[in-house]
């Protein structure tokens, strides 16, 4: 009768030692349930995550920043400067900042006979620019363009004869007339790069930028105008004076300032540069659109 009764005792013991083993703790459970399913869709895996009672398994499964990742300033400032130093592309696809501090001088409608003062002073003070040329004028003017490559200048297309409506005709003619010039180009430099195309007026439409960007040339707008090319509104040395001020309070980092050589007197254009040549290389780095 005893060894019955201790049997009975022991084998009571061991069932409660069972019970009490498997019992949930009184602080955490196991959210199954949804990990088993994040597991399904492919968005998880691994053993299933434990959360503190009363928390919301659905928000405690997305694994919180850490206070170490969230107070980083070199990772957060390591990509600020990433973002930019290297801004997007403009969605119409125009340059109109040279992406970097330097500053790009660039003249239009030439070549002309104030060209080569141009290119003496440019010459003078160790300056590189960007000539947008017209078809016509390297045509009548080629040794200027050979002077042009010479001093290491590039050279940006400027259509066949400045037509400021050629953007609205079809892709076919665009192209041509982009071609043609090109040609002449070509006749005066062979093999020289033509790397950019500037829409006489600026007037860029989608289909010139895409016909453009085929024939290989990223399209160029620019960020200051001193309206140098309206010779009804000034002349002379109020011209040259509206130049000089324009480009001086207008011009910052990574700016493209446009300006003329060719399509008219440009005389007080020339005089002006004269003073801000100087000016603007003791100021910013200045460099010709790169090939």
């Amino acid at each position: 009768m005893r060894r019955v009764l201790g049997a009975l005792i022991t084998a009571a013991a061991l069932a409660l030692a069972g019970c009490a083993s498997s019992a949930p703790s009184a602080q955490w459970h196991a959210a199954d349930g949804g990990v088993a399913s994040a597991a399904a869709s492919g968005q998880g895996g691994g053993a299933p995550v434990a959360h503190p009672i009363g928390e919301n398994p659905s928000s405690a499964s997305s694994p919180k920043p850490s206070a170490s990742a969230s107070a980083s300033p070199s990772s957060s400032a390591s990509a600020s400067a990433s973002a930019s130093s290297s801004p997007p592309p403009p969605a119409d696809g125009i340059m109109r900042q040279t992406g970097t501090a330097a500053v790009a001088l660039t003249f239009d409608d030439g070549p002309g006979p104030e060209t080569p003062r141009l290119l003496a002073m440019l010459r003078e003070q160790g300056i590189k620019a960007t000539f947008c040329v017209i078809g016509v004028n390297v045509q009548e003017y080629p040794q200027y363009v050979q002077d042009i490559v010479r001093d290491g200048h590039t050279l940006c297309n400027h259509t066949w004869k400045h037509d400021t409506s050629l953007g609205k005709k079809s892709a076919d003619t665009i192209r041509a007339d982009l071609q043609r010039t090109n040609d002449e180009i070509h006749k005066a430099v062979p093999d020289v790069p033509i790397k950019y195309f500037r829409h006489p007026g600026g007037n860029f439409t989608p289909t010139a930028v895409r016909v453009a960007s085929e024939l290989g040339m990223v399209s160029v707008g620019w960020t200051v105008d001193p309206f140098d090319w309206n010779l009804q509104k000034w002349k002379g040395q109020q011209m040259t004076n509206h130049i000089i001020a324009t480009v001086r309070n207008n011009t910052k980092p990574g700016a493209i300032i446009l300006s003329h050589d060719g399509g008219g007197d440009r005389s007080a254009t020339i005089a002006a540069y004269k003073t801000l040549l100087p000016e603007l290389k003791a100021k910013f780095t200045l460099e010709a659109l790169p090939l």
